[in-house]
């Protein structure tokens, strides 16, 4: 079993999993493919890092990435072409994304030691902006920027308008994403194995506007009015584009999934009720 590690190395937590790793995963057998923050690990665990161990290799089994979520997405992304099963470590704040955590990562890291789980397909983003493609793993969100004005956008579904939208913006979420910014603007909580569109507006000017779900056959296209302030475009949080006239954004379901890594005791509604803090005693 070879992993492939890829890690936020600002987590003060970060070398508490890597221990962990490094007992079970040997160096010397090459079990352990490092694919970002080189020097950091050289320097940290004194160890020279070989060029087998640092190239962009097809030859590795799993995708491990250790952080927060916002670590879980950058792994996907620079690591997509090679479609690996991935599980997140948590050791951020919230890591709706991650499958284990600091004190149950011996458990993980031995399951998958021993192949010993199972994956579930999760629906990404493809996005085309004036021709150069994106991928979003949690959403798109397309907000008014720094105008202190509201933002008008027309959504369109092939060429059926879907709505115009008034207000602080619009976020486009995957089913992964919904426990995202979605959530926090009113969106619904949805299973993320689901392959589906959330349109959830931000502080619609209209009182009636609400969260909408799509099909995963829709292909769906953002235009603007004329006239309209230049807002700005965020891919997942990470990858922010400012809005031009005349601009083309067109997003659609990615055929190609991502296999998340499910370990043995995986519960997503246990994982939700943690999470959110659903603390009912009739729930225990």
């Amino acid at each position: 079993m070879k992993i492939g590690l890829y890690i936020n190395k600002k987590k003060q937590k970060l070398p508490l999993v890597l221990d962990v790793i490094f007992e079970l995963f040997s160096m010397k057998k090459n079990e352990i493919i490092f694919l970002n923050h080189h020097d950091f690990i050289e320097k940290k665990y004194k160890i020279n890092i070989d060029e087998f161990q640092i190239s962009d290799p097809i030859d590795y089994d799993v995708l491990i990435a250790i952080g927060g979520d916002g670590t879980t997405m950058s792994a996907i992304r620079s690591q997509f072409h090679l479609n690996k099963p991935i599980i997140g470590i948590h050791v951020g704040n919230l890591g709706f994304l991650a499958e284990s955590d600091l004190d149950s990562c011996r458990s993980a890291l031995k399951q998958i030691q021993d192949n010993n789980y199972e994956t579930q397909s999760r629906s990404v983003f493809n996005i085309s902006i004036d021709n150069k493609d994106y991928i979003a793993i949690n959403d798109v969100v397309i907000d008014r920027g720094e105008s202190g004005r509201i933002i008008r956008l027309n959504v369109y579904d092939g060429e059926s308008n879907v709505n115009s939208y008034e207000g602080d913006g619009l976020i486009i979420s995957t089913a992964n994403g919904s426990t995202g910014y979605s959530l926090s603007a009113g969106g619904p909580i949805i299973s993320p194995d689901l392959n589906l569109f959330t349109l959830t507006p931000i502080c619609s000017h209209s009182l009636m506007t609400r969260s909408i779900v799509l099909s995963q056959e829709s292909k769906l296209s953002v235009r603007f009015p004329e006239g309209q302030d230049k807002g700005k475009l965020t891919i997942d949080g990470q990858t922010t584009l400012h809005l031009r006239d005349n601009m083309n954004i067109n997003i659609e379901i990615s055929e190609k999934k991502v296999p998340f890594i499910l370990l043995n005791e995986s519960n997503y509604y246990r994982k939700l009720k943690n999470k959110m803090g659903w603390h009912n005693p009739r729930n225990d």
